[in-house]
């Protein structure tokens, strides 16, 4: 009797580890109605490029501090107003060190980050972080070209300029690059899923990027980032004609809410290798990064 209960005991004890080892997580964008998020999301980057023999080297830091106040939606979907608290960068070439950060309202500096301070927009979430749809975008830039100047057609103007970098697939380009990172389904510890995002920054970025759950603990879950980049194709800068041929690879970690789907933390290496070709003439570039995202529910 004694060896039936052992073997009663043992077999009930693997049932629940088995039961335990199975178990499956939604991971989603469910942040609820009536809260707000401050997302802060920095990039510093280490650029090399050799131009017919010459070296040039370029470090930057580029940050952007939001807020989004989760304003109406369902299960499937949330209507999030995005307020841009600040956007600064930094960066340093040859010696020589450009800045801009929209905290500066000083009105005597050219500094295209002045208008962005306290601008505004809505855009609808999916559950897998995928971005629906943008509104405001229009109104937006009209109030930030009226920050920055007072004639009507140098209003237009900045305008015209501004709306290259902030229009509608750009701006969602680059939410879908940092929050779309949630599986179709429901996954269990080791599982994976892969997510294909695109960004426009300033040459356009392909990323394939695979996640896998690794851990659940005290309700976070702790993934594992690894992925590829790809950057073929043409633009402009400065008014200058480019053509990009780089490849390059991602990987790090992530930290989310279980309950909310909030992106706790993520921090990410990037690394970007090839050439790209002006006018003929070839350029051979490489770059190092380093991505951090750091969300909180706010006041």
């Amino acid at each position: 009797m004694k060896s039936i209960k052992i073997t009663l005991l043992l077999t009930t004890c693997l049932i629940s580890i088995g039961t335990f080892a199975q178990k499956s997580y939604v991971l989603k964008q469910n942040l609820p109605i009536g809260k707000k998020y401050g997302f802060s999301m920095i990039s510093d980057q280490i650029i090399n490029q050799k131009i017919g023999g010459q070296k040039i080297n370029l470090t930057q830091n580029i940050g952007t501090d939001y807020t989004f106040a989760i304003r109406n939606g369902d299960n499937l979907e949330k209507d999030i107003e995005v307020v841009y608290n600040r956007i600064y960068m930094k960066s340093v070439v040859g010696g020589n060190t450009m800045t801009m950060d929209s905290d500066d309202q000083d009105t005597t500096k050219q500094n295209p980050f002045k208008g962005l301070k306290g601008a505004t927009f809505n855009m609808v979430m999916e559950p897998n972080g995928t971005i629906k749809s943008l509104t405001g975008i229009e109104q937006m830039l009209t109030n930030m070209a009226s920050k920055m100047a007072k004639d009507s057609v140098m209003m237009q103007n900045i305008k015209a300029s501004l709306s290259k970098q902030f229009n509608s697939e750009g701006m969602k380009q680059t939410m879908e690059s940092s929050l779309k990172i949630y599986p179709d389904k429901p996954v269990k510890i080791g599982d994976s899923w892969t997510v294909d995002t695109k960004m426009q920054m300033t040459m356009p970025i392909e990323t394939i990027t695979k996640y896998t759950l690794k851990e659940v603990r005290d309700g976070i879950a702790y993934l594992g980032v690894s992925g590829t980049l790809i950057s073929k194709g043409n633009f402009e800068t400065m008014g200058n004609k480019m053509e990009t041929n780089l490849t390059g690879t991602n990987s790090g970690d992530a930290e989310l809410d279980i309950k909310t789907g909030l992106i706790l933390n993520s921090h990410l290496r990037i690394e970007l290798v090839g050439t790209m070709n002006s006018m003929g003439q070839n350029i051979e570039f490489e770059l190092q990064g380093i991505n951090k995202i750091v969300g909180k529910e706010i006041q």
